[in-house]
């Protein structure tokens, strides 16, 4: 990692996940800390929410000062916030998750090292959960495990999150992307010629 570490902001989406979103935002926080020395922070956008999330955005906003809160008063989907959390983001680097599926922190240690990069402007990492192997799966159907078990390839949807230099926010639509393969999971970099 360089020596200096660039300000990174998370943006996190999240609709009815008041019994989920707290671990998810701990669990990042804790992450980002071992991964720069820089302030960092976690831009939550409550998208239109009919549970308890608004109440547990607000207990961890009382508890983590680098956790912002964006909120839309009627769902308007994932890209929707993910653009407010952009606009709401501070960091040099903006991380935006594109799915409801968990936020794998392998992804962002290998933007946060592409980053490095300064001609890397925007990249984008997705990764599929590799399924239970089968005699894994074979000795958890013996023991009567739930249901979800029985279909691996449905229990753990696609990860995607994409990573934004913000300085260079203005060129990057005029830009190509370019494909790398990083054991088998793709990720995509647009860079400044």
């Amino acid at each position: 990692m360089a020596s200096q570490s660039p300000r990174m902001s998370v943006v996190l989406p999240v609709r009815d996940g008041e019994y989920t979103i707290a671990n998810r935002v701990e669990r990042i926080l804790e992450a980002m800390t071992a991964m720069t020395r820089e302030a960092s922070e976690v831009v939550v956008v409550d998208d239109g929410s009919k549970d308890s999330t608004s109440e547990v955005l607000d207990e961890l906003r009382a508890r983590y000062p680098q956790v912002r809160i964006a909120r839309h008063s009627r769902p308007r989907g994932l890209e929707a916030a993910g653009q407010t959390g952009l606009e709401k983001a501070t960091g040099d680097l903006v991380f935006i998750q594109e799915t409801e599926a968990e936020l794998r922190i392998e992804d962002l240690r290998r933007l946060l090292k592409m980053s490095e990069d300064d001609s890397v402007v925007a990249a984008r990492a997705e990764s599929t959960a590799k399924p239970l192997a089968p005699a894994l799966l074979r000795r958890l159907r013996a023991w009567g495990t739930r249901q979800s078990v029985d279909n691996p390839e449905t229990t753990k949807p696609k990860s995607s999150v994409q990573m934004i230099r913000r300085p260079h926010l203005q060129r990057l639509t005029s830009r190509q992307g370019e494909r790398y393969q990083l054991q088998g999971e793709t990720l995509h970099a647009t860079t400044l010629e």
